[in-house]
């Protein structure tokens, strides 16, 4: 198999394979990639990847634990409570021919696509979003968006997730009519264990003084409707 892109190419015929699968696979897509399986407890364990764009977890720290551990070391909320059912009997209707898709997104406070370093070096312990520096200018902040698939694969029956990470300065994206308000709205909507998670007490100042001030610009420059006119409203608007 050849990479036209890099020009590199892959045996995958010959038995052993010289080469680790995981990373072939990791030089011949764009995703990042972790595979889970299920053990005789029901439980999925993630049991192989090749994560480079992770942003805020080491797959290192993640490496061999449980679906539902996985959540919980990483204080997602409401996963206990809400999602750990759910989650378990969705992975298990997971498909070969049924790909599911699904998108999540993230502020960060630095352009460093690999790990964020405003919540402190890869290498360090003791970490977080508590570490960060607060209110830094809007110019540091970022809308970061993954793109996850998840399939099964046939023979192994492993859930192999694929992530796809979208970067974009919040200046950037805030050109856009309507996308102030809506990312505005958005922020404003977490309630106090998602604002936790994702770190809005280290930004949500300045991120929203910069999205009101640019909802008025569009309004003024008649790019979009007042507040409240638009109800009704969806995408592409």
């Amino acid at each position: 198999m050849n990479n036209l892109l890099t020009n590199e190419s892959f045996n995958i015929v010959e038995r052993p394979l010289k080469e680790d699968p995981m990373q072939m696979c990791a030089r011949l897509t764009q995703d990042d990639l972790a595979i889970m399986f299920e053990k005789e407890d029901g439980q999925y364990y993630l049991l192989a990847g090749a994560i480079l764009l992770a942003g805020f977890w080491r797959l290192e720290d993640k490496f061999g634990m449980p679906l539902s551990e996985i959540h919980t070391s990483g204080d997602v909320p409401g996963f206990k409570e809400k999602l750990e059912k759910g989650m378990m009997n969705f992975f298990r209707r997971v498909q070969p021919d049924k790909p599911v898709l699904r998108n999540n997104y993230f502020i960060q406070v630095d352009d460093e696509l690999a790990w964020s370093s405003s919540i402190g070096g890869e290498d360090e312990e003791g970490i977080g979003w508590f570490t960060a520096e607060k209110n830094k200018a809007i110019s540091h902040h970022y809308f970061r968006s993954e793109r996850q698939s998840l399939r099964r694969l046939p023979r192994s029956g492993g859930v192999v997730f694929t992530i796809r990470t979208y970067f974009h300065p919040i200046t950037s994206i805030c050109a856009e009519p309507y996308i102030p308000r809506r990312l505005a709205s958005a922020v404003r909507s977490w309630g106090a264990d998602v604002s936790k998670y994702k770190g809005r007490e280290r930004y949500g100042d300045v991120l929203l003084e910069y999205l009101d001030q640019r909802d008025r610009e569009q309004v003024e420059l008649g790019l979009v409707e007042a507040e409240g006119e638009d109800e009704g409203r969806g995408y592409p608007y």
